[in-house]
């Protein structure tokens, strides 16, 4: 086994759960996928680019050696958005 195959049998739970708290103190939007890799969800597709040297940066100062995603938002995330757009346009008050 060579070394770095060891160093990613070494990344346990406990680092990814570090690695997602430090990407909300950064004021990111974070979720954990179901594959347990934490995923930065941009608003913008255009943003991805920026958002993956901002959370390379982040990251390094974990020195977090696993894997992360960054991803635009998916269909159902812009249907909320664009819902919570809508009623700020009609003037309605959106429940919090």
């Amino acid at each position: 086994m060579n070394k770095n195959e060891k160093e990613l049998e070494q990344i346990s739970t406990t680092d990814k759960l570090k690695a997602l708290k430090a990407l909300k103190d950064a004021g990111l939007r974070v979720e954990m996928s179901g594959s347990g890799v934490p995923t930065v969800v941009c608003v913008s597709p255009l943003d991805i680019d920026k958002e993956i040297k901002n959370v390379k940066k982040i990251l390094k100062e974990l020195r977090y050696n696993g894997s992360f995603g960054v991803r635009g938002p998916r269909k159902s995330d812009q249907i909320s958005t664009e819902d919570v757009s809508e009623k700020k346009e009609e003037g309605e008050a959106i429940p919090a």
